[in-house]
């Protein structure tokens, strides 16, 4: 690149605070060609660098200009006004190191720059920027920002304390940030980082949005109507939600690659002593209090509550009921298993111990039906349909008391609908308990069908007798 010294007429360098005009250094140069001849009445482009200490090191602000030159060659130019490449010109730290001003210059008005010169910067802007003028730099208004450069801490409403933040406020309603969307200007938003990754803002009035590629919470959080009641001690949560109507509601929109064991609400708990629970549920008054309800909704497979127990003593799901109607699980349709269904038999956990008699008199007071449930008068019922087989509980009642249960089914308001207490009581039938009274019933028939097997075989034996004595007779 072709160099030649460039005269320097004025170097004026302007701070300006608030309602000022924005800071700017005042440049005026005569613009030669590499041959010294003065380029006037021109177009000519111009690439302004600031450097810091070292002349030939990288700059740390860059514009470019487009001035014109006057018929004696002089080219005039505000530098913190051009077209920024690189850097803020507001954030030059004046104050500290040396600075020199680099000039670049097309004559052809271009970006093809031939003619460079490279000029110090010397007193006046130091002395603007450590107050030997006697201004201020704590504040500058540029353009219609407000910005501040200070070295140490800033400090609201702090009084005679020195903030220990780069920012400090203090006061009852310390800090607040108004949007410009909608009609209740909502939409303030506080960014954190160098991108749009990750913010808080209120989205809509009233609600406020956090978003973040990952968050991490390491204290104890409740989300919930002010004031509630936290719980402590045994009871005491990680997180604990109260709401109105939906606590805590988890969903999963299913991706395009379709991946498997997609969960709304994952819960799980590691080591430890005592109970651990991966999802607890509680529900306290009210109509149709549910502590945890699942709902699955699809074409194949769905499912709304899933439980998964591995290990010693594993429960994939646990219920547990205190109390009149009580019941720790209740299923409103269909039950399939494929494994075992068992019961408490242990002799240890049993007491008053007594045979059963009399069990073939009261099974032939069966009375075996077929039927039809009323599936149309009762639909929150989800009662089966086609044709049944089974008893009649108030008959069954009669005979063995023991296996007919009072019961009731509450139904519970899906989303969406009006929420009300509907209960339908009803009698039910313990099937299970009949197996024992079966098993009576056929022993004692087979006492029966021995009996009178013995019986038989007397009265044959006997005939054979006679029927020798006829025979013996004849002869």
């Amino acid at each position: 690149m072709k160099k030649i010294t460039i005269t320097l007429f004025s170097l004026l360098f302007s701070l300006c605070l608030m309602a000022q005009a924005p800071q700017k250094i005042s440049y005026q140069a005569v613009v030669r060609d590499a041959n010294g001849q003065l380029i006037t009445n021109s177009t000519v482009g111009m690439r302004i660098s600031i450097i810091k200490d070292d002349p030939d090191g990288p700059a740390e602000y860059v514009e470019t200009h487009t001035p014109t030159t006057n018929a004696n060659g002089l080219a005039t130019l505000e530098i913190g006004e051009g077209t920024a490449v690189s850097g803020t010109f507001f954030f030059i730290e004046w104050r500290s190191g040396s600075h020199y001003v680099k000039t670049e210059t097309d004559p052809n008005g271009g970006t093809n720059y031939t003619i460079s010169g490279t000029s110090q910067l010397l007193s006046v802007p130091y002395a603007l920027y450590s107050n030997i003028a006697g201004v201020s730099t704590a504040w500058t208004l540029v353009g219609d920002n407000i910005a501040s450069v200070p070295e140490g801490n800033v400090g609201i409403g702090t009084g005679a304390f020195i903030p220990e933040s780069k920012l400090q406020v203090e006061a009852n309603d310390a800090i607040r940030i108004y949007g410009t969307q909608g009609s209740f200007n909502h939409g303030g938003t506080i960014h954190f980082g160098d991108g749009n990754i990750v913010y808080l803002q209120e989205f809509e009035d009233d609600n406020l949005k956090l978003k973040a590629n990952k968050t991490w919470v390491d204290s104890d959080v409740w989300v919930g109507p002010d004031p509630f009641t936290l719980n402590t001690g045994v009871d005491a949560s990680k997180f604990e939600v109260k709401g109105n109507q939906v606590a805590v509601r988890g969903q999963v929109s299913v991706p395009s690659d379709n991946v498997n064991w997609n969960r709304g609400v994952a819960g799980f708990v590691e080591g430890g002593f005592g109970t651990n629970w991966g999802v607890y549920g509680a529900a306290n008054n009210g109509i149709n209090c549910v502590g945890v309800y699942g709902f699955g909704s699809t074409t194949v497979g769905a499912t709304g509550v899933h439980g998964f127990g591995q290990g010693d003593f594993s429960r994939g799901v646990y219920g547990e009921a205190n109390g009149a109607l009580a019941l720790a699980g209740s299923f409103n349709g269909n039950v399939n298993y494929t494994g075992e269904l068992m019961g408490p038999s242990d002799a240890k956990l049993k007491k008053e111990v007594m045979a059963l008699d009399g069990a073939l008199e009261k099974v032939l007071q069966l009375q075996p039906k077929t039927y039809f449930f009323k599936t149309d008068e009762f639909t929150d019922l989800n009662l089966p349909t086609g044709a049944q087989m089974g008893f009649i509980a108030q008959e069954v009642q009669d005979i063995f008391p023991g296996v007919v249960h009072e019961t009731a089914h509450v139904a519970h308001s899906k989303p969406g609908e009006e929420t009300e207490l509907r209960t339908t009581e009803y009698i039910s039938i313990n099937y299970l308990s009949f197996i024992p009274v079966l098993t009576k019933a056929i022993q004692e028939q087979q006492e029966e069908v021995e009996s009178l097997k013995r019986e038989n075989e007397t009265l044959k034996a006997r005939m054979e007798r006679l029927e020798a004595m006829v025979e013996g007779l004849r002869k």
